[in-house]
């Protein structure tokens, strides 16, 4: 496989024991891990790690200590009509979080497509989510797409198509959904690295961390500072105007631990009918630095485009 400068941006992909390496250069930007050995009580689905910026430096966590089922850059689900495809205890009402055997998995069923092209690559494939007891209740074709790279960013897209599979009307909530406050996640979720606790969130009205949470916005950045080389990196999330309910409500967290979704379903349920498809796209720009806002809203623009 050859390989060019990460200056050139070109990009190139490697597939080993289970996973698919992006690299620029002799440089792993991401590593799509497509059947990771997760514990069943951990929800078991692909994720992306490591993410690194053009720089070198990891921007993502895998099983931390504190929350194991907490890997990368992961899309899913802890309320579908109730199962639970995030991992962990089940938020019941009234009874908090609760242990029960209900705990999904999503699953990589063919790939669809591999194309590298000059500057980008992407990959295409279908996923089944089955829950607990085996039964295949969405099926997903996921596209994953890098690009954009330059001396200092890279851009990755994800788009989700969803399709209800189950015969039966299904309901995709979050814990707010189930009453507890403050935990609309669900859909795209980043878990970044220990060492960006407390670090800084704009988003594109000037809110901060303690006032994003639950607030819908275009975009979202997250700022941290690395150990070791003291080096700075920033995450812009942004979201797609082609979503349904746009722009997409955050759930965010800078303390006691960095992490941040795009909460489809933080303030209300999402009904799908038997059948109904749904499709999300999202943005994640992978920067060195700390970049000022107009510049990061300027780098939202260029990723919706």
């Amino acid at each position: 496989m050859s390989r060019a400068a990460v200056g050139d941006g070109t990009l190139a992909l490697a597939e080993d024991d289970g996973r698919m390496r992006v690299h620029v250069g002799d440089l792993v930007l991401a590593e799509y891990v497509v059947a990771p050995p997760t514990p069943a009580g951990d929800s078991p689905k692909p994720y992306l790690h490591p993410l690194r910026t053009t720089a070198g430096e990891t921007v993502t966590a895998v099983r931390p200590h504190d929350h194991t089922w907490h890997n990368g850059l992961q899309f899913t689900m802890a309320h579908l009509s109730g199962e639970n495809f995030w991992g962990g205890r089940t938020y019941v009402r009234g009874r908090g979080y609760t242990p029960l055997d209900n705990n999904g998995s999503v699953r990589h069923v063919r790939w669809e497509s591999i194309v590298t092209a000059a500057g980008s690559c992407e990959l295409r494939h279908e996923l089944a989510w089955r829950t607990a007891a085996g039964r295949r209740w969405l099926t997903e074709h996921r596209t994953l797409r890098f690009g954009d790279v330059s001396a200092d960013r890279w851009t990755l897209t994800w788009t989700s198509r969803l399709r209800n599979t189950s015969g039966r009307e299904l309901r995709w909530g979050s814990p707010v959904t189930e009453g507890r406050e403050t935990a609309g996640y669900g859909g795209l979720f980043w878990r970044g690295p220990r060492s960006f606790v407390g670090g800084a969130v704009r988003t594109s009205d000037g809110r901060p961390a303690d006032d994003a949470m639950g607030h819908r916005a275009p975009w979202l950045a997250f700022t941290g500072r690395h150990d070791e080389s003291l080096r700075t990196s920033t995450l812009l999330f942004a979201d797609s105007p082609a979503n349904p309910g746009f722009p997409t409500a955050w759930y965010v967290r800078a303390e006691p631990f960095p992490v941040v979704s795009f909460a489809a379903t933080y303030h209300r349920p999402r009904l799908l009918a038997p059948g109904e498809e749904l499709t999300l796209t999202h943005h994640v720009v992978v920067l060195d630095g700390d970049p000022e806002p107009a510049r990061l809203a300027e780098l939202a623009a260029r990723a919706a485009e």
